[in-house]
């Protein structure tokens, strides 16, 4: 298992290397050696897409970096195949976290970009492309249709998942409900577990469904 990070000379960030001490750092996608399934390439995107296409034709994880982020650039690079997208600066405890949530299936989106994807209209769906939900989950669409999720919830998870599929951080919702941070992190947990979903994107999705029926 590797961390490969691309990105031209004159862009890097030191948090790389803190967030994984192997890292290795790559100033173009052919100076890539051999990959493997279980490694996980992170490329700072430009004009360029072909570069995201050929790291994920590779067959390993790829997380999308990016200088600036834009709710458009984010939809096109999942469209392409890429498992989260990130600004390049994030500090090493955030990519620690983005690694963690791709190498158990979900899709990483920060919480700013997130809320931009979220509330930029008043029905997901017009922000977020089918490609897109098709990916996090072939259950996703049938889930929508036929369940109302909030079923399986206890009020204070329902409320938790509420304000996390709203683009809320932890932090913005432990204030918003007065509980702790921790507390947030275990019903988010128990509601992850509740309705079969993956990250928090995929909860977004769950929930908008419920909304539209």
């Amino acid at each position: 298992m590797a961390h490969i990070f691309i990105a031209p000379t004159a862009i890097s960030s030191p948090r790389w290397q803190q967030a994984f001490g192997s890292a290795q750092i790559v100033s173009c996608v052919d100076e890539v050696g051999k990959i493997a399934t279980d490694d996980v390439l992170w490329l700072l995107l430009d004009d360029n897409w072909q570069a995201l296409a050929t790291c994920v034709a590779t067959g390993a994880r790829v997380i999308a970096l990016t200088a600036c982020e834009d709710p458009l650039q984010a939809q096109r690079a999942l469209e392409l195949g890429a498992c989260g997208y990130v600004h390049y600066l994030a500090v090493a405890e955030v990519l620690r976290q983005v690694d963690q949530v791709v190498r158990h299936g979900g899709l990483w989106l920060g919480a700013d970009l997130m809320r931009k994807l979220v509330l930029a209209s008043g029905r997901l769906g017009q922000n977020i492309s089918p490609g897109i939900a098709h990916k996090i989950s072939p259950d996703v669409a049938p889930n929508i249709i036929t369940k109302d999720p909030l079923v399986e919830l206890t009020p204070r998870e329902s409320a938790v998942a509420k304000a996390v599929a709203a683009g809320k951080s932890n932090k913005e919702v432990a204030r918003l409900l007065d509980i702790t941070e921790r507390t947030v992190k275990a019903h988010l947990s128990a509601v992850f577990t509740k309705l079969g979903v993956r990250d928090r994107l995929h909860l977004a999705l769950t929930l908008s469904g419920q909304r539209d029926q």
